[in-house]
C-alpha cells in the first residue's frame, strides 16, 4: 500500500516554493499582459509564508500543521491570492485524519482542498483563472491513486494536466479580474495565475 506523509507535503510545499521564487518575474511579466502585472510578487509572497509555516511547524500533526499553512497565508500581503490559497491551504487541515494517508485519504485530501478553494471562488474552467490549471491536476491526481498509481506517479500525471490546462488558457476569454475588462483581447495570452498552479504541482511531483 502506498503511503503519502506529512514529510512529503512539507517537501512538496517547500519545493514548490522554491520554484515560485525562480520564476516569479516571468509570472509578472505574463499577468502584465492581461492584468495588474503585479501576480509574481504577490504569489512568491505568498509562497513565502508558505514556507516560512513549514519551517515553524513541523513538529504539529498534518491537520495543525496545514491549519498553521492556511493563517501563515491568509494574513500575508498577497493581495488576492492570499485569501484564495489560504483557502486552499485550508480545505487540507479540514481532512487530514492522520499523519500517514493511503491512495484513497490521499485523494480526498487534494479534493478537499479543491473544495476549500472552491469555498471562495466561483470560477470553474475555461475561465481563464487559477481553476484552469487547478481542478484538472486534483482530478487527475485522484483518479490516479484510486486507480491504484504510486504517489510519484500520480503526481506526475497531475503536473501534466496542470501545465495543458494552463496552456489553454490562451484560447480563453477572461471572465474574472482585471483581464476581463479585455473581451477577446485576452485571447493568446496564458493565464498567470494558471501558470502559476501548473509550476506549483511541477513542484510537488519533482519533490515527492
Amino acid at each position: 500500500m502506498s503511503i503519502f506523509t506529512k514529510q512529503n507535503l512539507a517537501d512538496m510545499l517547500k519545493n514548490a516554493a522554491a520554484v515560485i521564487a525562480q520564476q516569479h518575474e516571468s509570472l509578472s511579466e505574463l499577468d502584465a499582459a492581461t492584468g495588474d502585472g503585479d501576480h509574481g510578487v504577490t504569489i512568491n509572497r505568498t509562497m513565502k509564508a508558505v514556507s516560512a509555516a513549514v519551517d515553524e511547524s513541523a513538529e504539529l500533526p498534518l491537520a495543525d500543521f496545514m491549519k498553521k499553512v492556511a493563517m501563515k497565508v491568509m494574513m500575508c500581503d498577497g493581495g488576492s491570492t492570499s485569501p484564495l490559497l489560504g483557502s486552499y491551504f485550508m480545505g487540507f487541515a479540514n481532512a487530514a485524519p492522520a499523519d500517514e494517508l493511503d491512495n484513497d485519504q490521499t485523494a480526498a485530501f487534494f479534493e478537499a482542498a479543491l473544495n476549500g478553494f472552491y469555498g471562495i471562488s466561483k470560477a470553474e474552467p475555461g475561465d481563464k483563472t487559477m481553476m484552469d490549471a487547478l481542478r484538472p491536476a486534483t482530478e487527475t491526481l485522484a483518479a490516479e491513486l484510486r486507480a491504484g498509481a504510486e504517489p510519484k506517479a500520480a503526481f506526475e500525471a497531475a503536473a501534466v494536466a496542470a501545465s495543458e490546462g494552463a496552456e489553454k488558457t490562451k484560447g480563453y476569454v477572461a471572465k474574472f479580474g482585471r483581464a476581463r475588462t479585455m473581451g477577446e483581447r485576452a485571447i493568446g495570452h496564458k493565464d498567470a495565475g494558471a501558470t502559476s498552479f501548473a509550476l506549483i504541482f511541477g513542484a510537488f511531483a519533482e519533490a515527492i
